[in-house]
């Protein structure tokens, strides 16, 4: 996996060709409905999950494949974006499972979640929003059955709860600690959240995140949601990549900062580490009766993302 970006060339691929919608469709790109809080069911949940996610127990049965972690806030378009890429990857060619053995098997709500997750994929309606123990690790594999990557599925309420003083639960940095290598992918948005004091103190938590982990894991910022910006596209109805990160990288104080590269190794490879990558999961309408039609968008943003993770 290369890490080496300039700002001239910080995609990985040809940006997407996106068809222009009407103003009746909700192109929220991941905006999820009610959280659902269904931790008191106890034919649902375990005993031990009830009372505390800290003590929902994980294991990493693979430590020589990457892991791939969404780092994002609630409503950032985290689980859509998750299952557009298992849409696009099971098209050409690869494998996605669950890796049941992360949880115990007594955790009766993870083997719902493991159950259940092509049916979330392959519906024509976008999923509810994540409720606060749903979290469970995917397996991309090959055409051989390889495994090439694994990718940790979390609610936002995990990374970002509106607080610069949250702690990042027992499971995330169990994976943060691991021996696997890691890609973490950053999600963000322009003009995300009430105020720029929300945007002020998310930046605060993805710094925080950046702080603790290894030099040696790599970092992708996933700008989400570009289809809401449709002025901040070139004349051939493709995203500026260069506005948005800009944009980003105003809205965000700091989280580009420890990526920069100086010296002769910022002439030859570039100003910056990472790559960044702008996408959308599809154009949402709403039913009569509340619900969201999924229509995806063009594959390219997909190819651009496992660009940016391969």
């Amino acid at each position: 996996m290369n890490q080496h970006t300039d700002l001239n060339n910080l995609i990985t691929d040809k940006p997407a060709e996106i068809s222009t919608t009407n103003t009746s469709q909700n192109s929220s790109a991941g905006t999820p409905g009610q959280y659902v809080n269904t931790a008191q069911n106890e034919n649902v949940y375990t005993e031990e999950e009830i009372r505390d996610v800290n003590k929902i127990t994980v294991t990493i049965p693979d430590n020589s494949t990457p892991i791939v972690i969404l780092f994002g806030s609630a409503s950032s378009g985290k689980t859509l974006a998750l299952l557009r890429m298992i849409r696009f990857l099971e098209k050409n060619g690869y494998t996605v499972v669950p890796e049941e053995v992360f949880r115990p098997a007594s955790d009766t709500h993870h083997a719902r979640m493991c159950k259940g997750l092509k049916d979330l994929v392959y519906s024509e309606y976008t999923p509810g929003g994540n409720d606060e123990i749903s979290f469970m690790l995917v397996k991309v594999l090959d055409r051989a059955g390889n495994p090439v990557c694994q990718i940790l599925e979390a609610p936002g309420e995990h990374y970002f709860n509106g607080s610069a003083n949250l702690s990042f639960p027992a499971y995330i940095n169990r994976i943060r600690v691991s021996t696997n290598r890691k890609k973490w992918v950053f999600l963000v948005e322009t003009d995300w959240g009430e105020n720029q004091t929300e945007r002020d103190l998310y930046a605060q938590k993805i710094t925080q995140m950046q702080g603790l982990i290894s030099p040696a894991d790599e970092v992708v910022f996933l700008c989400n949601k570009v289809d809401l910006k449709r002025h901040m596209f070139l004349p051939n109805n493709k995203p500026n990549t260069k506005a948005f990160f800009n944009t980003i990288r105003t809205q965000y104080p700091g989280i580009f900062e420890r990526y920069r590269r100086s010296g002769l190794a910022r002439f030859m490879f570039g100003e910056y580490t990472f790559k960044f990558v702008c996408f959308t999961s599809g154009v949402f309408n709403f039913t009569s009766d509340g619900l969201e039609v999924w229509n995806m968008e063009n594959d390219s943003y997909c190819v651009n993302l496992w660009n940016a993770i391969r």
